[in-house]
């Protein structure tokens, strides 16, 4: 392609691309793998659970940059946050997890862990898309819930990401991917700071049955 080309193309690309409507979907396969520690592992069985309004909670939303900012893309943000934590926790529990939208039968596991999305924003800051290049920003707010037997919240910590930066690439037919791909990947890095401050909770709990 000759050079004065190019940037035509590459334009074309850009204006298709901040102005449309589209939706990213829940992937395993973008879902970094869980690798814990036996000494760091939660003892027992854990309870992942959610409701059915958290799990098919959407955001809808324009880019926070002037690039993308003129389309709308959904993001399934409770599903990720679901099927992340169910990795995470299964993952990082002795005996693994179990993921449902009910809570009977709470008391026969080790641990009631409810994951809630609250935020989650994208973007392409200007600055950083000279030459038609793109640079995927994500910020994800998560809470993470530790609850008893009869639903009583024991421990809820929220967990902000701040800005995330992916790696920089030429504009594409598929730009969202990229921020697919991102968001797993901090909802992940999210979902193992809430594994570790819950497996310090439960060890504060075993060698202390007085903390609350």
């Amino acid at each position: 392609m000759h050079g004065t080309t190019r940037p035509i193309v590459a334009m074309a690309a850009l204006l298709a691309f901040t102005g449309c409507a589209s939706s990213i979907a829940y992937r395993a396969d973008y879902v970094p793998a869980t690798s814990v520690a036996a000494p760091e592992k939660i003892a027992g069985r854990v309870l992942v659970y959610t409701t059915r309004a958290d799990d098919e909670r959407l955001i809808t939303a324009g880019a926070t940059s002037f690039t993308g900012s003129g389309a709308r893309l959904t993001t399934p943000i409770g599903m990720m946050t679901r099927e992340i934590a169910y990795k995470v926790f299964s993952e990082g529990a002795t005996e693994g997890a179990v993921l449902s939208n009910e809570s009977g039968g709470a008391g026969q596991y080790a641990m009631v862990v409810r994951p809630e999305a609250r935020d989650f924003r994208y973007g392409f800051p200007q600055l950083k898309n000279l030459g038609f290049a793109i640079t995927p920003e994500v910020e994800v707010s998560l809470r993470v819930s530790v609850l008893d037997g009869s639903g009583a919240v024991l421990l809820e910590n929220d967990y902000e990401s701040g800005v995330v930066e992916g790696k920089s690439y030429m504009l594409s037919g598929k730009p969202n991917e990229r921020i697919n791909q991102l968001a797993h990947t901090t909802i992940h890095a999210l979902m193992l700071r809430a594994l570790a401050d819950v497996r310090s909770y439960q060890r504060s709990r075993v060698q202390d049955p007085g903390v609350p």
